[in-house]
Parts: structure tokens; C-alpha cells; sequence
């Protein structure tokens, strides 16, 4: 495995919010061998749109409450900023720390999901930040993506995975992690 070529992603899913357009989602890059690949569901919004463009942005960050936000709702025209990449017009979160253009190919579609290869075309990373693991902003991620399915479903083992994380960001969240849960706790009732 050529590591650099995932840089600054690791092997592994990496939870980013993908941007494409005005449009704004959590996801799962998945870094594996020597591939850099998404799979998203095609009844999305973001599948439509990466189909159309064939770009789309990782925007890098550490805020609980945008990702909850992007995962439940539209982010304000505000949060983005927009620039030109690779003759297209494209957009990062203004709040991003560091983000990453790729080039999209779509290898496979199924009946629910596009499986799309991603090949950096324009990284910008931020000023060398350590970030330590908070198992409060973790269980948030995790409570969402488990929300976002949870809000189709209504699936009672989704709620008991939910309650997990909830009861872990109470214990381990700082004030971000908890507006976010609060913000979450909204979006699933």
C-alpha cells in the first residue's frame, strides 16, 4: 500500500462532510489497499449530484454540530465558499480545516448504493493541529450515523445504539459535543 497516496487520509473509513455544490453530507472515505473510494446511496442527494459532476470535496473538521447539522438538514449558503477546480465550479465548508478535491468515477452501481473511486486532484491542508481522541465527539459521529438511518427506520436496535453514544457524550463531550447532542436529540424526536 502506497500510504502517501492516501494522504492526509488513513487506511480505513475516514468520516469527512462531502460537499458538492451547495450541498452538504457526511461521509465515510474508505481508504483500503490502494484504493480511495465512497459508497453512498443512490437515493441521496449527493449521489445525483456526484453523478452530474464528477467532483467532489472532503471537507476535514473536528465540529460536532456540523456534522450533525449536514447530516440533517441544508447548511446555509454562508457555510461554503466556492472556487474554480479543474475548469468546474466547486465547494469546501468555510470551516474546514483542510480539505481535499477528488475526481470521481463511478466503478459499480447496485439497486441502493454507487460504489465511486476517488483520485485527489487539489489538497489543502491546515497549519499542523493535534487533535486528541474525545470519545464524546466520536460517539456523536457515531449517534448521527446511526440517527440518519434510525429517522427512516424506526428501528429499535438502531435506538438502542443511539442511546449508547448519547449516554457516552454525556460522560466524555465537551460543551461543542453536547450542543450537538442536543441538536441531534431535536432531529430525532
Amino acid at each position: 500500500m502506497n500510504q502517501s497516496r492516501f494522504w492526509p487520509m488513513q487506511e480505513g473509513i475516514n468520516e469527512i462532510i462531502a460537499t458538492v455544490r451547495l450541498h452538504a453530507a457526511p461521509m465515510g472515505v474508505i481508504c483500503r489497499g490502494d484504493r480511495i473510494m465512497m459508497a453512498v446511496f443512490r437515493s441521496s442527494h449527493t449521489a445525483s449530484l456526484i453523478e452530474e459532476t464528477g467532483l467532489v470535496v472532503a471537507n476535514i473538521m473536528h465540529d460536532p454540530v456540523i456534522f450533525v447539522r449536514a447530516a440533517f438538514s441544508d447548511l446555509d449558503p454562508d457555510d461554503f465558499i466556492e472556487f474554480e477546480e479543474a475548469g468546474h465550479q466547486v465547494c469546501r465548508l468555510s470551516s474546514a480545516e483542510s480539505w481535499v478535491v477528488y475526481r470521481s468515477r463511478i466503478d459499480q452501481k447496485t439497486e441502493q448504493k454507487l460504489l465511486v473511486s476517488l483520485e485527489p486532484i487539489r489538497i489543502e491542508l491546515a497549519e499542523s493541529t493535534i487533535v486528541p481522541i474525545n470519545r464524546g465527539f466520536n460517539s456523536v459521529i457515531e449517534a448521527a450515523v446511526h440517527g440518519t438511518r434510525y429517522v427512516l427506520t424506526r428501528d429499535s436496535a438502531l435506538k438502542d445504539k443511539i442511546d449508547h453514544h448519547v449516554d457516552l457524550v454525556k460522560r466524555c463531550g465537551g460543551e461543542r459535543e453536547l450542543e450537538a447532542l442536543r441538536l441531534l436529540q431535536g432531529y430525532l424526536s
